[in-house]
């Protein structure tokens, strides 16, 4: 059997699977149909510290983990389940959103620029430059 190499995971990466799995200790407590209350008194904690759970504010023990599945009736994989694909959704929207705001400054910076013709020269460059294949 091959043995798949684990990289480091870096902070952002960790976070995101924290993130993951607070989603679904949620999704999972109401589609059980529990309150946070009723899950929080049967593993023993507040209910506030299962919100911090819940909202990815406070990471979460394996112990703490396997008393949640057991609780909501499920696996412990149940909770990092679909991760990777959320995490490339994630990865897609941030992308976007860097997209979106590099867009913004360059437009604010193209109309900050005072000559009428240097600015019809950028955007004839621009779409010149648009229309170039590249390889």
């Amino acid at each position: 059997m091959a043995q798949k190499q684990v990289e480091d995971m870096s902070p952002d990466v960790q976070k995101s699977i924290n993130a993951h799995v607070a989603r679904r200790i949620h999704a999972r407590r109401i589609e059980v149909g529990l309150t946070q209350q009723q899950v929080a008194r049967l593993i023993g904690i507040s209910f506030q510290q299962l919100q911090k759970y819940e909202h990815g504010t406070n990471r979460i023990s394996a112990g703490r983990l396997y008393q949640l599945a057991d609780v909501l009736d499920t696996s412990i994989t149940y909770f990092f389940a679909g991760y990777e694909q959320d995490a490339s959704q994630e990865a897609k929207s941030a992308n976007e959103q860097t997209n979106s705001m590099e867009s913004v400054r360059l437009v604010r910076q193209f109309n900050a620029i005072p000559s009428d013709s240097i600015r019809r020269s950028i955007s004839g460059l621009i779409r010149a430059l648009g229309t170039t294949e590249t390889v």
